[in-house]
């Protein structure tokens, strides 16, 4: 009996150290601030209409008045993996962004819910702009929504890809999107699709540009889905509206 207690003793025992080793593991894996690059997230409003919408067609989006590619955000990104994401509880101010309120509303929609951008902005900043505020140019919630907003203005994807003669509503192989911004920016990035699952269509949503710790552009290598989640085999489209559930004829 004595023996039975002592084995059941140091199975339990074993069993503790693994599983605190492993929350111990799983603690650091999510709570490291560490990251390699910085992405900067653009994207295109009438695919991500379609994304929101292909649930729910009585789902309304907030679309830019003009035609524009529109900020998602700064994510800190370590090579081969997701985040790191909320690494503090610092809170969100919305009367930090004021002076920037009305370049935000025009440049940093928030597609699914237009009336109440706040929303959106906090989401980005508790996710992400809490990890980025270790970079120096990043290092307050005014500092890290300003840097977007200034990024966007150097690397506006609508210019960017009217260099490289990729303008909406034509469809195009993806490896040619990403050889035409690699020759405009000089630096590889990364173009995502979503899916038309009725169609198979693929559009391009989004195109993500990375930057290293003093924001200058490096080669997006070695983030997840590098260079792109897309069908290489067929062209995808590049919408200029949001597109419904049958294929977008190109004239």
């Amino acid at each position: 009996m004595r023996k039975h207690n002592i084995t059941l003793f140091v199975l339990l025992l074993s069993l503790l150290c693994v599983t605190h080793g492993f929350n111990r593991r799983r603690r650091q894996r999510f709570t490291s601030n560490e990251f390699d690059v910085l992405m900067f997230t653009q994207r295109w409003p009438p695919t991500a209409c379609f994304v929101w919408k292909e649930n729910s067609e009585s789902r309304s989006c907030s679309l830019p008045k003009r035609e524009e590619w529109t900020i998602h955000g700064i994510w800190p990104t370590k090579y081969h993996t997701i985040g790191p994401e909320y690494c503090n509880d610092l809170p969100f101010n919305p009367n930090m962004l004021a002076p920037l309120e009305s370049e935000l509303k025009e440049n940093w929609i928030d597609i699914q819910n237009g009336s109440r951008p706040y929303t959106f902005w906090k989401h980005e900043w508790d996710k992400h702009g809490t990890c980025a505020i270790t970079v120096q140019a990043l290092n307050s919630e005014y500092n890290y929504f300003l840097a977007a907003l200034n990024l966007l203005d150097t690397y506006n994807m609508i210019d960017v890809l009217a260099k490289a003669s990729i303008l909406p509503g034509q469809r195009y192989m993806v490896q040619d999107i990403l050889a035409g911004i690699e020759k405009v920016l000089g630096k590889r990035s990364q173009v995502m699709c979503a899916k038309n699952e009725k169609t198979g269509e693929s559009y391009m949503v989004e195109i993500r540009t990375c930057f290293d710790k003093t924001l200058q552009l490096v080669d997006c290598d070695g983030i997840v889905s590098f260079p792109t989640n897309c069908n290489r085999r067929e062209p995808i489209t590049y919408p200029s509206n949001v597109p419904r559930y049958y294929n977008v004829i190109q004239i």
